[in-house]
């Protein structure tokens, strides 16, 4: 239902529903041509060309940004709406609310994602070399729930503030700074380089560019699936918790409305 009711919202804007779409081709078009200007030996491309590695990295971090941000956006509009308070007061476990009312962006982020491969490949000529695809799809659905389970910190940090959080939009930078998205860590000072190797989106594109470009095997990345599935452990059920405390919180001030 929650699924349902976002894409009738989204696509009855069809101009924009098309736009959308249009937009995705011409930013795999812009990320194709000046990607040329990148030298495919560059240190740390790992020997991946420069316009696939930048295309799944930036893809993936949009991805990402999705997790993190759409449980706190869905949270803020349903409260500008005045729908919050009726599906937290059902019947309905809190835990099914809060992943259902995320359903659409993720599902849309997914057809995003497809849209840029499938643009990568059919119309740049981009290989993809697949031998795990469970592997594949492990890691980018342990990349999604441990980044569900950030988002889910800070819509309950909106619920019991009632003020946005300011610590997702430094995560973001720090990731797509840090994160082997946009430059290879070889290419940072020295000095900071380190930083790449605690980040979680680095474990992910380490998955994603190695099963999806390069044939890695499952055990080929093992290692980074193992620290995924640990971080998601930890963090889909404190984001869980973080959730239930906020919105019991605000059951009992009556303020589930207030923002």
């Amino acid at each position: 239902a929650f699924l349902v009711r976002d894409f009738l919202s989204d696509a009855s804007y069809r101009l924009a529903f098309v736009l959308q779409l249009a937009g995705m081709f011409f930013a795999v078009a812009v990320f194709y041509y000046g990607s040329r200007m990148v030298n495919p030996q560059t240190e740390g491309l790992e020997g991946v060309e420069p316009f696939p590695w930048l295309l799944v990295g930036i893809a993936f971090q949009l991805y990402f940004s999705t997790a993190l941000y759409a449980f706190a956006a869905k949270v803020r509009s349903e409260q500008v709406m005045g729908t919050l308070e009726a599906m937290l007061v059902s019947p309905t476990p809190t835990s099914i609310v809060i992943f259902s009312s995320t359903a659409w962006d993720f599902t849309w982020g997914g057809v995003r994602l497809l849209v840029y491969l499938v643009c990568a490949v059919f119309v740049f000529g981009v290989k993809l070399n697949v031998v795990s695809p469970a592997a594949l799809l492990l890691g980018v659905g342990l990349t999604l729930l441990s980044s569900a389970g950030i988002g889910m910190l800070s819509a309950s940090f909106i619920l019991y503030f009632k003020r946005g959080d300011p610590v997702n939009f430094l995560l973001s930078m720090g990731t797509t700074f840090f994160g082997n998205v946009i430059i290879p860590s070889k290419q940072l000072p020295r000095a900071v380089q380190w930083v790449s190797d605690w980040l979680p989106m680095s474990w992910s594109l380490k998955v994603v560019r190695g099963t999806l470009l390069k044939g890695l095997t499952f055990g080929d990345v093992a290692s980074p699936l193992g620290r995924l599935a640990i971080l998601t452990a930890v963090l889909v059920p404190l984001g869980l918790v973080a959730a239930r405390i906020a919105i019991r919180k605000a059951k009992r001030e009556g303020s589930l409305v207030q923002y």
